[in-house]
């Protein structure tokens, strides 16, 4: 019996410091994103509230979560939404529930007319976003945390705040890539 309250004297500790090192590694990652991002801090964090709030929004459309795949994404308060749904009605849906979100300036609604993606397809974008932030980050003259990655069925969109200069550069580099089906860009320009 000893041994067990020994044991566990050792091992809840560690635990607990397991949770700690996580909190502080997914600080200095976030603190690293928003010390490289060209956001100011507060809309870095706005643009996470919105996502938030809007994919809670879309949740609670029973006919939404019911029949559409749906994702959020914002970068400086312009909201992607991306995924598929059955009819274009649905896709309108969204667009609006979206839109009511608190400081949302744009919405792009490119949300595909089709039935959810299957696994697969899914894995083979999860696949595809890593190769392209590859060969952005591994191209010259580009600051690939600049630019947002996001794939649905072999379809590349990105988001962010750049040149035309960086963003041209972006576009001819995924367009190269194996896989690719389409590029969809989703900038704010800078200049």
């Amino acid at each position: 019996m000893r041994k067990i309250i020994t044991l566990n004297l050792i091992l809840i500790p560690l635990l607990v410091l397991q949770g700690c090192a996580a909190l502080v590694a997914t600080t200095a990652i976030v603190g690293t994103d928003m010390a490289t991002d060209r956001r100011t801090s507060g809309i870095y964090i706005e643009d996470q509230r919105i996502e938030i709030s809007a994919k809670s929004d879309l949740s609670e459309s029973k006919v939404l979560d019911d029949n559409a795949d749906l994702a959020v994404t914002s970068f400086n308060r312009i909201v992607l939404i991306t995924g598929q749904a059955p009819t274009p009605e649905l896709k309108q849906l969204a667009t609006s529930i979206v839109r009511k979100v608190d400081n949302v300036r744009k919405v792009h609604n490119e949300v595909r007319i089709l039935s959810p993606e299957s696994m697969l397809s899914g894995t083979n974008d999860a696949w595809l976003t890593t190769k392209t932030k590859s060969m952005l980050f591994a191209e010259d003259d580009l600051n690939s945390q600049h630019i947002k990655v996001l794939t649905e069925n072999g379809e590349v969109f990105l988001m962010g705040m750049v040149t035309r200069v960086e963003a041209e550069k972006a576009i001819n580099v995924v367009r190269e890539i194996d896989g690719v089906e389409r590029v969809v860009e989703v900038f704010e320009y800078i200049d």
